[in-house]
């Protein structure tokens, strides 16, 4: 998928169907976009609703929210990804991009990072899987 020269991005019909009103777009791990629906977001607010937040919860909460954009397509499935956005995930107007599926969320990965990372945990696949899920 290309970003436009108005930093715009077209996404996949499966995912537009995944996400409806009431999804965002903000940071996430790994320097990288994601777009969570509605109930993400809400369970990631509550996460970080303590009456008295400690300098990680407020940190986290104020640059998750400082760099979120409601998800709103126009008429061509496209979406605008601000300027600060691109920039902490290493996206270019005119670059290539990943939209990939992640679980609830959808990311948005510069495509060359994206290629390096996948790679990797491809190769790490059975690791991961017996740290994850079994607990080793």
């Amino acid at each position: 998928m290309k970003v436009d020269d108005k930093g715009r991005l077209a996404i996949p019909a499966q995912f537009r169907k995944q996400l409806r009103e009431g999804s965002y777009v903000s940071v996430s791990q790994d320097n990288v976009l994601a777009i969570y629906p509605p109930e993400l977001w809400a369970a990631l607010g509550d996460q970080l609703q303590n009456p008295l937040p400690g300098p990680d919860q407020r940190a986290l909460a104020r640059t998750l929210y400082s760099l979120s954009d409601p998800f709103e397509p126009d008429g061509q499935g496209r979406i605008g990804l601000a300027p600060e956005q691109r920039r902490l995930a290493g996206i270019e107007t005119t670059s290539t991009v990943m939209v990939i599926g992640a679980g609830q969320r959808v990311e948005i990965w510069p495509a060359d990072r994206w290629d390096s990372y996948s790679a990797d945990a491809q190769g790490r696949f059975t690791e991961f899987a017996d740290r994850v899920i079994s607990g080793h």
